[in-house]
């Protein structure tokens, strides 16, 4: 696994506006509890909040049960979530009256892809923890048998 952080959080209000949160791959506790990924300084916030689960195929956010929940901006306003919610680059959620924004650079650059005209599908089997499962050694043989029937076409034809 990589040692870079896949995305960043960064805190837009509350007592340490400003500060960010490099976060890689895995499970992710926000919360009051110092032992959290992101320990935010408010007493609107639950000891464990809520979950960010950093994955190969994006940042999902999870109430865990909080007294005053996790609220999601949606087209300019707060809505709150009731259930699991996918995180786009950009997206800004509240905990306890502080507004965390997430950024993922992984999609900025999937973005501008898309906007050039170039597609970006990416289909990954997802294991344990969210990480991508590795072709099984079926796959290499098979493209070489395909290869090889190819070249002896070629060279029976030709």
């Amino acid at each position: 696994m990589s040692s870079e952080p896949t995305v960043i959080v960064r805190e837009l209000t509350g007592l340490d506006a400003g500060r960010v949160h490099p976060l890689r791959l895995g499970r992710h506790v926000i919360g009051r509890d110092p032992t959290g990924s992101i320990q935010l300084r408010s007493g609107d916030v639950s000891r464990q909040h809520a979950i960010l689960e950093v994955s190969a195929l994006g940042v999902t956010v999870t109430d865990l049960g909080s007294k005053n929940g996790v609220m999601l901006r949606v087209a300019g306003e707060m809505r709150a979530l009731t259930g699991p919610a996918r995180l786009d680059d950009g997206a800004v959620i509240e905990i306890g009256g502080i507004e965390l924004q997430v950024v993922h650079p992984g999609a900025q650059v999937d973005a501008a892809l898309v906007r050039g005209g170039e597609a970006t599908i990416t289909r990954l089997q997802v294991g344990a923890g969210g990480l991508p499962l590795r072709p099984g050694p079926l796959l290499p043989l098979l493209l070489t048998v395909v290869f090889a029937g190819l070249v002896a076409a070629l060279l029976w034809l030709g």
